[in-house]
């Protein structure tokens, strides 16, 4: 499971009470579920904000998640509309300091590629030091696009298929989960299931099914992923494989 904070009125929140709630309310719900937080701050917010956040959560077993997303380079958006530039900032030094707090509190980070630069920055990690062995990636299309302003590789498979292969090829040993955004997410689900990938599905990435009408909810996401699995020779993994893969 994999949650964002929100404030009321749906702005970025990094309020560790709210994730404490979620946290115990989907362990309450589902016990042993995987938990993932995001480390996603807009601009002019301190990479501090998000340590901060590990810490508490960690200071207490039933709040500490067990895996954080950590996108590895800045992410822009352009707005035509407004003319206005949005930034999601992630320095070099702000990466180490998660990677090395994740180490500290025994928290697995995903590894978020969203373009070849991204990939080569995870290389960058890896001369500095980073083990290779047992990363695990997030290939994140999440543009839903060409021309919609995400600096980031749009939805395509095309697009997924240059990434996996990049991965392939800088990280021989790793392993990822795939997603997209928008309609276009279900094609690229399909690559990565079929090419013996991992993939995450639900409403952060599309609010839409396959077929365009708009979903019912994660529920329904899900049992579409485990129906393309099945289509394709495959299971979905228990919680103790899921553990091994991520290396969690």
């Amino acid at each position: 499971m994999h949650v964002h904070a929100r404030e009321n009125d749906g702005a970025w929140s990094a309020d560790p009470g709210w994730y404490a709630e979620a946290i115990r309310s989907i362990r309450a719900a589902a016990a042993g579920m995987l938990i993932s937080i995001t480390s996603i701050r807009p601009a002019g917010t301190p990479v501090a904000s998000i340590i901060e956040v590990l810490e508490i959560l960690a200071d207490n077993s039933t709040t500490c998640p067990e895996l954080i997303s950590v996108n590895l380079g800045h992410i822009a958006e352009w707005n035509a509309k407004s003319g206005q530039t949005a930034h999601f900032p992630n320095d070099f030094s702000d990466i180490v300091l998660l990677l090395e707090t994740c180490a500290d509190l025994g928290i697995t980070p995903e590894l978020g590629v969203m373009d070849l630069g991204f990939v080569n920055n995870a290389v960058v990690l890896g001369t500095a030091g980073l083990p290779r062995a047992s990363l695990w990636f997030l290939v994140e299309l999440d543009s839903p696009g060409y021309g919609l302003g995400p600096q980031i590789a749009p939805a395509t498979v095309e697009n997924y298929d240059a990434l996996s292969q990049a991965l392939r090829s800088q990280f021989p040993g790793a392993r990822w989960a795939a997603h997209g955004n928008g309609a276009a997410t279900f094609s690229v689900l399909r690559r990565a299931i079929e090419s013996g990938a991992h993939v995450r599905v639900g409403l952060e990435d599309t609010v839409v099914d396959e077929d365009g009408r708009r979903s019912a909810g994660n529920a329904e996401q899900v049992r579409w992923a485990v129906e393309a699995a099945a289509a394709a020779g495959r299971a979905p993994e228990t919680l103790d494989q899921a553990r091994r893969i991520i290396g969690c």
